[in-house]
């Protein structure tokens, strides 16, 4: 009984790590995707009744964004090196997936 209180002291609590942080926007990013891809099991765009082409091309406009920002947060640590690498050759600034992390509205 004495150890089940030990484990809930203060002292312990688990701290959020940058990779649950990832995580959490990954899946943020992976529901507002099948949202806008108007998936039925995720509430989907027709719920609201867009009004035609001006707003597919904006909801794919989205659509691609978001996946680019899915795709950047689940580069590894080894990639975004390369990736850096690549662009101090020529002559970019280097990706900080930190502050890519932080920038990103979702």
């Amino acid at each position: 009984m004495s150890d089940n209180k030990a484990v809930k002291s203060p002292d312990l609590i688990k701290i959020q790590s940058p990779d649950d942080e990832y995580k959490k926007k990954l899946n943020r990013i992976k529901s507002k995707i099948c949202y806008y891809k108007k998936k039925p099991q995720c509430g989907g765009a027709d719920a609201h009744k867009t009004n035609g082409t001006e707003n597919d091309e904006e909801r794919k406009q989205i659509i691609e964004k978001l996946e680019t920002y899915r795709s950047i947060l689940k580069l590894g640590e080894a990639k975004i090196k390369e990736f850096n690498r690549i662009n101090k050759l020529i002559g970019r600034d280097e990706f900080n997936k930190d502050e890519f992390l932080n920038s990103i509205q979702i």
